[in-house]
């Protein structure tokens, strides 16, 4: 019975690597010649202060953890350049309290542009509009404290108790951005280097 097992199994994953598939980190759409690339300080085009070293360093880790590019400081040392500019934040509000109208959520949007060109010219990929979006509680009535996302912030639910909705919301804007950036980080790596499944 294991051998049997063993040669299905063996049998699938040939199937799925003679098809073009691999597994996600293990490699490239781009040419074999690209090793390295350069992420430069990522503009900022919007009124979020700091964003813009957030968004480079989401970037940088992203290219870095499956070592399929190494990420070079200088440009002249890279293979390829992507160049990334943060077009706009916006904050929209998506949920009320029905007797006093006052905000419970809201949703915080980031839209990007981002670029990987060769250092010699020719461009590899290339987005004009990137949007991600994340959900960010504005009251303390309504932040989910057994939530995932909150069990990675960094505050814990006895401190929430004492803090007021403007200090709430400042805080969640704060780790709405990191997720943002972290978000935009993951889908231009998928774009411009996974590969296609």
């Amino acid at each position: 019975m294991h051998r049997i097992l063993s040669a299905i199994a063996a049998a699938v994953l040939v199937g799925l690597t003679g098809c073009g598939y691999t597994f996600s980190g293990g490699g490239s759409v781009l040419p074999p010649d690209v090793k390295k690339v350069a992420i430069p300080l990522v503009d900022n085009s919007s009124t979020e202060t700091g964003l813009s070293t957030v968004v480079t360093e989401a970037l940088r880790d992203q290219f870095e953890r499956f070592g399929v590019l190494t990420v070079v400081e200088e440009s002249g040392d890279a293979d390829a350049v992507l160049n990334a500019r943060i077009l706009r934040v916006q904050r929209a509000t998506s949920a009320v309290a029905a007797q006093s109208d006052s905000q419970l959520q809201r949703d915080t949007t980031m839209t990007m542009a981002a670029e990987l060109r060769r250092t010699d010219g020719p461009v590899l990929w290339r987005t004009t509009k990137l949007v991600v979006t994340k959900p960010v509680a504005t009251s303390s009535d309504v932040v989910v404290t057994s939530s995932v996302d909150f069990a990675g912030g960094t505050i814990g639910a006895a401190d929430l108790r004492g803090l007021d909705s403007r200090e709430v919301s400042r805080g969640q804007d704060q780790e709405a951005l990191a997720s943002l950036a972290e978000q935009a980080a993951r889908m231009i790596y998928d774009q411009a280097v996974a590969p296609d499944f």
